[in-house]
C-alpha cells in the first residue's frame, strides 16, 4: 500500500490560488529559478494589505517592501533561511503602497520538489501592527462557497495536495528528543493537520488537529485554522492561552456547523516538563518504556471555534518528562475503528500500547497503523490517519 508522506505543491493549482484568495493573511509564492527570484502569485489578502495590485506585485522581489525602518538583521535572517533552502519567521516593518509604515510577521515556507531541489517560496505575510476584523471577508466567502466548490469539484485531487503542503516536510531535529510522524490521506479531502513548531529558550510545541468534515470545505477550514493557529504561537507561550487565542480568532468566522479539535502541547527540554491542552480532541499518551506504563494526556476542553470566548475554558496541565518517555498524539481514525468493533474492549487500544513500548516510534506507528486495519478488517481507513510522536533522548 502506498503512503503519501510529502507532495508537491502545484503553482498552477486554481483551487491553491482560490483557497489563498478566500484567506485573510497575505500569501505569496517566489519562483528560485528565475533572476531575482520574483512573486508568480499574490493573492487577495496581500492586496489589501500592501495597496499593491497584483499587477503591481508580480515580476517583482519582494524586497519592494522594505523601506527605511526595516530591521537589516531581519532581512538577513531571511537571506541566510532561503540561501539555506529553510523556513523562517521574522517581524520586520514594511511599507504600504501609501507609503504607510506597518509591522510584518513574515513566515516564508520552501517548497521542494522530486529532487529536493527547493522550487518555490511561500510567504505568509500578517499585519500584526493592529488586529484586523476579518468577519465581513470570511461572511463573504461563505456565501461565494457554494459556487466555489461547484467550479472546483474536479480539482479535488490538487486540492489533496494543498492541503497537504501545510504539513511539515521536516521535523525538528535535537539532541534531546526526536520528533517523528506518519500521515496517510484518505482518498477524499479530509481534514488533519499537525506541526512541530521550534520555540524560543529550547522549547518544542506539537500540535494535533482535525477539521470537522470533508472535501473542500474540510480543505478550506483546514488552511484557515492552521494559519490561525500558528499566529496566535507567536503571541504566547501558554498552550492554553494558544488555543484561547485561536478560538476566538475562529468563533463566528467558520459555518455554524464547523469546528476544529485539537491537542497543543510544549515541552521544555531543559527541565523537562510537558505543559498540554486538550481541545476536544482524543487524548495523547505517554508511554514510559522502562516500566511499560500509559499516561494519559486529558484536560477535557471544548470544540475550537464552535464557541464564544465566554462560553470554553480550556485548561492546561503539566506533567514530568523523563528519558526514554515517548509522546504520541493521533486523530480519530484508529478510535474511530476500535468503536466499530462489537468485541471492541475500552482499554484496547492502550494495551496495545504497552504489548510494543520498546519499538521505535516510527515502528510503532507503522504498526498501530497495521493494527487499525487488521482490526477493522480494512484495506483503508475511512478519514485521514495522523501520527505525531516524540521520544525524550536525555
Amino acid at each position: 500500500m502506498e503512503r503519501e508522506k510529502s507532495l508537491t505543491l502545484m503553482p498552477e493549482s486554481e483551487l491553491l490560488r482560490n483557497a489563498a484568495n478566500a484567506s485573510s493573511e497575505g500569501i505569496t509564492i517566489s519562483v528560485m529559478s528565475a533572476p531575482d527570484r520574483p512573486l508568480i502569485f499574490v493573492n487577495q489578502g496581500f492586496q489589501t494589505l500592501t495597496g499593491y495590485s497584483r499587477k503591481e506585485a508580480m515580476g517583482r522581489n519582494c524586497r519592494f517592501l522594505q523601506g527605511d525602518a526595516t530591521d537589516p538583521l531581519s532581512v538577513q535572517a531571511l537571506r541566510e533561511a532561503i540561501a539555506k533552502g529553510e523556513s523562517c519567521t521574522v517581524e520586520l516593518i514594511n511599507y504600504r503602497k501609501d507609503g504607510t509604515p506597518f509591522w510584518n510577521r513574515l513566515s516564508i515556507t520552501p517548497i521542494r520538489d522530486h529532487r529536493n531541489i527547493v522550487t518555490h517560496y511561500v510567504g505568509i505575510q500578517s499585519d500584526i501592527t493592529l488586529l484586523r476584523e476579518t468577519k465581513v471577508r470570511l461572511e463573504a466567502a461563505n456565501k461565494d462557497l457554494e459556487v466555489f466548490q461547484e467550479r472546483v469539484l474536479k480539482e479535488l485531487e490538487r486540492a489533496k495536495l494543498a492541503q497537504q503542503f501545510l504539513l511539515p516536510t521536516e521535523l525538528p531535529t535535537s539532541t534531546t528528543v526526536r520528533f517523528a510522524s506518519l500521515f496517510v490521506p484518505m482518498q477524499e479531502i479530509g481534514g488533519d493537520f499537525y506541526d512541530v513548531i521550534e520555540l524560543p529558550n529550547e522549547k518544542y510545541g506539537l500540535l494535533m488537529a482535525d477539521v470537522t468534515g470533508h472535501g473542500l470545505p474540510a480543505a478550506l477550514l483546514t488552511f484557515m485554522s492552521s494559519t490561525t493557529f500558528k499566529n496566535a504561537v507567536v503571541d504566547c507561550s501558554s498552550p492554553a492561552r494558544c488555543i484561547g487565542l485561536t478560538n476566538e480568532r475562529l468563533f463566528r468566522k467558520m459555518p455554524d456547523d464547523a469546528f476544529v479539535t485539537m491537542f497543543y502541547a510544549v515541552f521544555d527540554s531543559e527541565n523537562h516538563k510537558l505543559t498540554y491542552v486538550q481541545a476536544g480532541h482524543p487524548e495523547g499518551y505517554i508511554i514510559r518504556s522502562g516500566t511499560k506504563e500509559i499516561l494519559p494526556l486529558r484536560t477535557g476542553g471544548t470544540l475550537v471555534g464552535a464557541f464564544s470566548a465566554d462560553e470554553v475554558n480550556f485548561i492546561e496541565k503539566e506533567i514530568d518528562i523523563e528519558a526514554g518517555d515517548k509522546v504520541v498524539l493521533y486523530t480519530d481514525a484508529i478510535t474511530d475503528i476500535l468503536d466499530r468493533c462489537e468485541d471492541a474492549q475500552e482499554t484496547e487500544f492502550i494495551s496495545f500500547l504497552q504489548a510494543h513500548a520498546d519499538l521505535s516510534l516510527e515502528s510503532l506507528f507503522n504498526r498501530i497503523y497495521d493494527f487499525g486495519l487488521t482490526r477493522g478488517k480494512l484495506t483503508t481507513y475511512p478519514d485521514d490517519f495522523t501520527l505525531l510522536g516524540m521520544e525524550v533522548l536525555q
